[in-house]
């Protein structure tokens, strides 16, 4: 039987912060760069498209799979880790140790079990095809590592802001024979302007009401804005301007009783703007030590 060749897609640059991991979309530069990959694949024999089921990941190869016209099968295994504190020190801990999950995430070992689960059975099911599966930096690390438990954070993070990176995977039944990398475009680590984050830890600026002029923004309105007409202010942006703060996770009195309950649309609203104050204390330090703009 022929090899089996599976290309990998992870995924372009994507919007930071977004609160709906799922539903994050691709920045405009992201949209633009996975014309990198439609260049990199359109003349290859290709027999599927799947993909992890988040939005990011199926956007990135869904203009490869249109110029094909083929559909893109989801399986949610192939989903990204879900992410607690998200900081270099956890990243360089989880890789030390796979079965280790920081306050409201995954381990890796989690992470590589599903996806790995998924992948064989993609191996079984597409015997002597060729694949594409739209993916993300880490669950690809992990499918990496299975195949190779060499592979660690500093392989982990030469990829980090590769997006997207195309690399391609040669089996002969399960076994590896061969990898390579195919294309990838380099992004510099997305910095947040939190000048830009609402109260609530959202951003207006890709919102079509905020764009036709449906809704002047939280932030330019000072919380008064249609959605919340019976009250006359957003309750949230109230809050967080009576503690002398820009938004929710900055308080002194964060997570209150009431922060999940005002936020109830977000089922990760603590996490959210947990993952918010954190990255707003390392770029404020980046900033005081020369590092980085904060911006």
């Amino acid at each position: 039987m022929a090899n089996t060749t599976v290309i990998f897609v992870r995924h372009a640059q994507s919007l930071h912060p977004f609160s709906d991991e799922r539903n994050r979309p691709l920045t405009e530069e992201g949209r633009k760069d996975r014309m990198v990959v439609l260049e990199t694949l359109k003349d290859r024999h290709i027999d599927a498209f799947l993909c992890s089921p988040y939005k990011r990941s199926i956007d990135t190869i869904l203009p490869l799979a249109e110029f094909f016209g083929m559909e893109i099968r989801t399986d949610e295994r192939f989903r990204e880790r879900t992410a607690g504190r998200n900081s270099i020190e956890y990243r360089e801990k989880r890789w030390e140790d796979f079965s280790l999950a920081e306050e409201g995430g995954e381990s890796l070992s989690s992470v590589q079990e599903r996806n790995m689960e998924a992948f064989k059975e993609v191996l079984r099911d597409y015997a002597g095809k060729t694949v594409v599966i739209g993916t993300h930096g880490t669950a690809l690390s992990t499918i990496l590592h299975y195949y190779d438990n060499s592979y660690n954070v500093q392989d982990f993070n030469r990829i980090v802001e590769w997006m997207p990176y195309v690399i391609e995977m040669t089996f002969d039944g399960e076994t590896l024979l061969e990898k390579k990398e195919l294309a990838h475009v380099a992004k510099e680590y997305q910095e947040i302007d939190f000048s830009k984050i609402t109260a609530c830890g959202e951003t207006c600026t890709r919102c079509e009401k905020k764009k036709d002029g449906r809704c002047p923004g939280c932030i330019e309105a000072d919380g008064v804005v249609p959605e919340w007409s019976e009250s006359g202010r957003c309750k949230i942006h109230a809050c967080t301007r009576e503690h002398g703060v820009t938004f929710c996770g900055l308080c002194a009195n964060f997570p209150c009783e009431k922060a999940a309950g005002l936020m109830h649309w977000n089922p990760r609203a603590v996490e959210h703007q947990t993952y918010l104050r954190d990255e707003f204390r390392r770029q404020k330090e980046r900033f005081s030590t020369g590092k980085g703009s904060g911006n």
